[in-house]
């Protein structure tokens, strides 16, 4: 799914009020049609390579993988990820509300639960089986199996360590906002982030690809420059922004906000407090 470089508009999509047109499923099997399951799951939009979606389902999903990683946010009731991580039998991760499972690549896993779940999650097309087995081995006994442990992150445990930044400029250094942002694993190319601040960033761009943008908490507007020049958006808590890769952009915010990100690797970044990035690349070197 890849878009043309040329569009620098980002994908703003309204969490919440997608997950309030949504119902719970209960039964999913491993052999529930997409269509059994209208209205308990959604499309958000597009993101790098994949798809944002989310969804409400209690039961168990069938065995899947992934070309990439794939980054799964729990945010009501509890799911466990099934997951075969080496050469023994699959492995059990329980994930509650408030928690992040990153699978890896290539891994063949399943989510399951008995009261429900809710959950959205940056996803990528891949095999699936529509057999309810313990191991999917048994049913894909040539298939390279790639190995590696999920990341399973306590979100609001990782939060509650961190303190807002207040007074941040482009100009802020990494020294002077220890203890308000953390690194909490690696994603694909890059990591997954969180920060508290108050105050503006720097421009920045990514090279290999989108940045997700979570708002977790606060508000901030997002400027950044798409065809028709800088434009900006006003985001709130439970909003997601899908930055363009190597589109310039920076965040502000007078209250405070907390982001979380998917920020690829490398990136471009101006420390300066300019309306423009553009107005620094065209200078001569």
């Amino acid at each position: 799914m890849q878009r043309d470089m040329e569009i620098k508009t980002p994908g703003i999509v309204d969490l919440n009020a997608e997950l309030a047109k949504l119902t719970m499923f209960r039964g999913l099997t491993p052999q529930t049609k997409r269509s059994e399951r209208r209205g308990s799951g959604t499309q958000l939009g597009p993101y790098r390579d994949g798809i944002l979606i989310a969804g409400k389902s209690a039961g168990t999903s069938h065995w899947e993988d992934h070309a990439e990683d794939e980054l799964v946010h729990v945010l009501d009731g509890a799911k466990t990820l099934d997951i075969v991580c080496d050469d023994g039998p699959p492995k059990s991760f329980v994930v509650r509300a408030g928690m992040i499972a990153i699978v890896p690549r290539g891994a063949w896993h399943r989510f399951r639960s008995v009261e429900g779940g809710t959950s959205w999650s940056a996803t990528l097309p891949g095999d699936h089986i529509e057999l309810d087995v313990d191991d999917p081995r048994t049913a894909e006994p040539k298939k390279v199996i790639a190995t590696g442990t999920p990341s399973i992150i306590d979100l609001n445990a990782e939060l509650a360590k961190l303190t807002m930044f207040l007074g941040r400029t482009p100009q802020s250094t990494m020294a002077d906002r220890k203890g308000s942002s953390a690194r909490l694993a690696a994603y694909r190319d890059g990591g997954l982030f969180v920060t508290k601040f108050a105050g503006k960033g720097h421009w920045e761009a990514h090279l290999p690809g989108d940045e997700l943008v979570y708002v977790l908490d606060g508000a901030a507007t997002l400027e950044i420059v798409s065809e028709d020049g800088p434009q900006s958006f006003a985001l709130r808590a439970g909003m997601i922004a899908v930055n363009p890769q190597g589109a310039w952009h920076r965040f502000h915010s007078s209250d405070g906000v907390t982001l979380m990100t998917a920020t690829p690797f490398p990136s471009k970044v101006i420390e300066l407090d300019i309306d423009d990035p553009r107005t620094v690349e065209r200078q001569p070197a």
